[in-house]
């Protein structure tokens, strides 16, 4: 019954942003006026634009976040990467945001700021409520509102800042369904909103829709909507991008009370506001699947599958398990340790750099006194040739480790290429045998006049094309770029001499080959022929060792 609380709440975090940046706007013409020098400035920029040009709104921010490494400015550098993890969430691109949060965090043991502390556990509260992890999303928003109020009572934050905290905790409490504890930090959003915030209205109508939400929650549609439609002017004309929720919403309480014109209206509203202001692009694969449900209830299949299929294709891009960008995140792993790992690259790189400084400033000290010049010289000759070795030591050190890693993984690729060739070569023993036994009986039924045998004989089947297509499956998972490559490198060759390379490969002989594809071995010669041909291989030249070192 209550579908649309039944969802995932990947929207919300993006909500809470443009909740924060509502008041902002940008066009075009203003890119290029974008200040180059002031962290400040590029931040505001691209939070301008994050919702009508995300793409410029990322692109401005990565620069900021290089220009900060640069010129060592790390309090902007995490400013930063908060910024771009806001980003990249509100591009459903949730692995980046996981990453830059966890990254920012890390510069966070170094430089203390418990503002910027506040807002990376809030960002990570939301993605980990992205994915119903809610123990570690409790963990992180109690962390981040925690901070707030103590940030608050000594003057350091606004009153905004700690409403967004309440607020999210609300949101928080009413997915999981326990609306009474997010109607109490709802009643907290009001006494915080009416004392000096500047934009009362933007707070009350969303703290307003979010009760409305709650009675829905509770089966009490009638009220929802008591509450909900009286909001629909303000969001419609100063809150545009919001409608992908509000009218969601709207659509699901109608569904509910089986209002299915309007449920169907306002579906269709959602979704042509997101498409039109790029807005919360991670609820249209539910809406659109929720549409084609609607549709298909009123007999309208051929709108209802366009609906659901443009639902499965976003889905997929979005939030599947073989999305790139989604995978990491869906997978979490040790991020933790592993970018303590990437943390401590860092450092070293730091130290490299600020020796290098320190070398420009002792060559200058010089200059200043003649007498100097020769001890002053021998000094930084002597830390030149002492770090110059430290670095070649350690430079030999990572390429054999790096030397020893691929060995490893070399060792592996045969060890997984020499249990291919095994299962493969008992799939053409099993084959060989059934093929004896068929004859076998055809030939004993045929003696025996027996009509049950020669049955029996025929219901054997050996499937070669099953056969192969298991062997391949198997190869590519193993071999992942092998095909890629050759197609690259000798894009005329036929799919039957792709699959004598596969085999040369894994050292098959022709008579093996002959058996898994099912043709002659005189066949497998004249392919390898013609394949040396086609390689441009010389009567010297070995084939397989050319096919091995492919990779």
């Amino acid at each position: 019954m209550l579908t649309f609380f039944e969802h995932r709440t990947r929207h919300h975090y993006v909500l809470f942003l443009h909740l924060i940046f509502s008041s902002f706007s940008l066009s075009a013409q203003d890119f290029s006026t974008f200040p180059e020098n002031s962290s400040e400035d590029f931040i505001t920029v691209a939070t301008n634009l994050r919702f009508q040009y995300p793409d410029s709104a990322l692109n401005i921010l990565k620069n900021g976040y290089t220009k900060s490494i640069e010129t060592r400015d790390t309090l902007t550098a995490i400013q930063s990467l908060i910024s771009l993890s806001d980003q990249y969430t509100h591009n459903a691109d949730f692995g980046a945001a996981y990453d830059g949060y966890w990254e920012a965090l890390l510069f966070l043991d170094q430089v203390k700021s418990l503002k910027l502390e506040a807002s990376t556990y809030f960002g990570l509260a939301w993605l980990y409520h992205l994915y119903e992890r809610s123990e570690e999303a409790k963990k992180y928003f109690d962390k981040s509102l925690e901070i707030n109020k103590n940030l608050f009572a000594e003057g350091e934050i606004d009153r905004q800042t700690l409403l967004n905290n309440y607020y999210a905790l609300a949101i928080y409490n009413r997915k999981l369904e326990n609306t009474e504890q997010a109607r109490v930090y709802l009643d907290s959003c009001r006494l915080i909103r009416f004392k000096d915030l500047g934009d009362v209205q933007t707070s009350s109508a969303f703290i307003e829709a979010e009760l409305g939400y709650n009675f829905f929650v509770e089966n009490q549609s009638t009220k929802a909507l008591d509450i909900l439609l009286p909001l629909d002017k303000y969001f419609s004309s100063d809150q545009k991008s919001y409608l992908v929720i509000y009218h969601s919403a709207l659509a699901d309480i109608y569904l509910d009370n089986r209002d299915l014109e309007n449920a169907e209206k306002f579906y269709r509203s959602a979704i042509d506001n997101g498409l039109k202001y790029k807005s919360h692009q991670d609820v249209l694969p539910e809406l659109y699947e929720k549409l084609s449900e609607l549709l298909l209830e009123k007999k309208n299949y051929q709108e209802a599958y366009a609906s659901l299929k443009e639902a499965k294709a976003l889905s997929e891009i979005q939030y599947g398990t073989r999305s790139a960008k989604n995978r990491q995140f869906i997978e979490i792993k040790d991020s933790f340790r592993q970018e303590k790992d990437a943390q401590r690259k860092v450092i070293q790189e730091q130290k490299l750099k600020e020796l290098e400084q320190e070398d420009k400033i002792w060559y200058l000290k010089t200059l200043i006194s003649y007498s100097a010049i020769v001890l002053l010289l021998g000094i930084i000759l002597f830390v030149y040739r002492h770090f110059r070795n430290k670095i070649k030591t350690e430079k030999k050190l990572m390429l054999e480790r790096r030397k020893l890693e691929q060995e490893k993984a070399k060792e592996i690729l045969e060890i997984k290429n020499k249990e291919l060739t095994a299962s493969t070569l008992q799939i053409i023993e099993r084959d060989e045998m059934l093929v004896e036994l068929k004859s076998k009986l055809k030939e004993h039924g045929k003696d025996t006049n027996s009509s049950k045998l020669q049955k029996l004989a025929k219901s054997i089947d050996i499937n070669r094309s099953n056969n192969w297509k298991e062997f391949e499956a198997r190869f590519v998972e193993v071999n992942g770029d092998f095909y890629k490559t050759l197609n690259e490198n000798f894009p005329n060759l036929t799919q039957g001499d792709q699959k004598i390379c596969a085999l040369i490969k894994l050292s098959f002989d022709s008579k093996e080959m002959s058996k898994l594809l099912g043709i002659s071995t005189e066949s497998v010669h004249t392919t390898r022929y013609r394949l040396r041909k086609k390689l441009g291989l010389n009567r010297k030249d070995n084939l397989e060792e050319f096919i091995a070192n492919l990779n």
